[in-house]
């Protein structure tokens, strides 16, 4: 019990972790917005509040392996600002919530307009 104490990392939510990745893939340059999950909107229908938009979360052990879904701007470089957003997820996570994160899965689901 008392390593639960001691360990950040059982103190923070998925939403908690969910908003940091938001906040910080947001303010990448290139990223227009966290894009909505065709499920995310269905439960938004349904009232269901367990999804994290555009966000996803598997915990595995002390890791994380965490997905975001996004929407750039037009004419950015996909990669580069795939990158950025994968540097800066971790980063602000790690730095954040104290949880070492594995991997961060970048999906582009589209261009803004």
């Amino acid at each position: 019990m008392s390593a639960m104490k001691n360990n950040p990392a059982f103190d923070v939510t998925d939403e908690m972790i969910s908003s940091i990745v938001s906040l910080s893939a947001t303010g990448v340059s290139g990223v227009e917005r966290i894009s909505l999950r065709i499920t995310d909107e269905i439960k938004d229908k349904l009232s269901i509040n367990n999804s994290l938009k555009g966000v996803k979360i598997s915990r595995e052990n002390e890791n994380l392996d965490i997905w975001v879904y996004l929407i750039t701007e037009p004419g950015v470089e996909i990669v580069k600002v795939s990158k950025e957003v994968q540097k800066k997820v971790k980063q602000a996570v790690e730095s954040m919530a104290g949880i070492a994160v594995r991997a961060v899965n970048v999906r582009i689901e589209g261009s803004g307009m």
